[in-house]
């Protein structure tokens, strides 16, 4: 669950202060804005940064990251014909966005969990449900430098 505006706000220094924002549903629209229509990013890169390589790191590749027989097919859609602003209204789980006023090229139009259509033009067409991988972070990929 978000944190609410008057939550985030109450702190009066860094040290009373309640971390992060409430951004994960604009993040895919966003990250398009900025990478591919801002500056030219390519689409294949886009899905790698967004979705293969933490499907790589994670350990759960190929069975999430990658659209393929045999993978879960657990899509995010976003539909490059809409053009809007940001609004605290356009959110589920927040009641302010960082995100507000702020113009996307993009906009999530589907979501699809493992081949069935769970959420199609902001409207839920199917009960939540789902299961937990297990997730594994090779010695490799902790071993790298940070940066």
């Amino acid at each position: 669950m978000c944190t609410d505006l008057e939550v985030k706000t109450r702190g009066k220094t860094i040290l009373d202060a309640t971390g992060g924002h409430a951004g994960v549903e604009m993040r895919m629209a966003v990250a398009y804005t900025e990478g591919v229509a801002k500056r030219g990013l390519d689409l294949t890169r886009f899905v790698d940064i967004t979705s293969a390589n933490a499907a790589k790191i994670l350990g759960l590749y190929p069975q999430k990251g990658v659209i393929a027989v045999g993978s879960d097919a657990d899509l995010a859609v976003l539909d490059t014909t809409v053009k809007k602003a940001i609004h605290a209204e356009d959110l589920h789980e927040a009641d302010y966005t960082p995100w507000d006023g702020y113009e996307v090229a993009a906009w999530p139009s589907m979501t699809v969990l493992r081949g069935q259509v769970m959420v199609e033009n902001r409207e839920l067409k199917a009960e939540a449900g789902g299961s937990l991988l297990k997730q594994h972070v090779s010695s490799d990929v902790r071993n790298r430098p940070a940066c």
